[in-house]
C-alpha cells in the first residue's frame, strides 16, 4: 500500500487523522489568508505566523506517526 493511500484509508476510517488534516488545512488556509494580504506584517501577526507554522508541524509529525504505525503493521485500517 502506497503513502497516499494510506492516507486515503486513514481518511476514510481513522476519525483522530481526519481532524489532525483538517485543522492542518484550516491553518494552512489562514496562511495563505495572511501572506496575500500584505507583504509587511505587524508584531501580533508575526507571533501568530509562527504560531501557526509550529502547530502544522505537529500536527503533521501526529499523522506522520500514524502512517508510521500503519506501514510498521502496528495500526490495521
Amino acid at each position: 500500500m502506497t503513502e497516499l493511500e494510506i492516507i486515503e484509508r486513514l481518511m476514510e476510517t481513522h476519525e483522530e487523522f481526519k481532524k489532525l488534516k483538517a485543522e492542518h488545512a484550516r491553518l494552512e488556509a489562514r496562511l495563505e489568508e495572511l501572506y496575500s494580504s500584505k507583504k509587511f506584517f505587524s508584531t501580533e501577526e508575526e507571533v501568530e505566523i509562527k504560531s501557526i507554522k509550529r502547530r502544522k508541524l505537529q500536527l503533521k509529525d501526529k499523522m506522520n506517526e500514524i502512517i508510521s504505525r500503519v506501514k510498521k503493521g502496528e495500526l490495521v485500517l
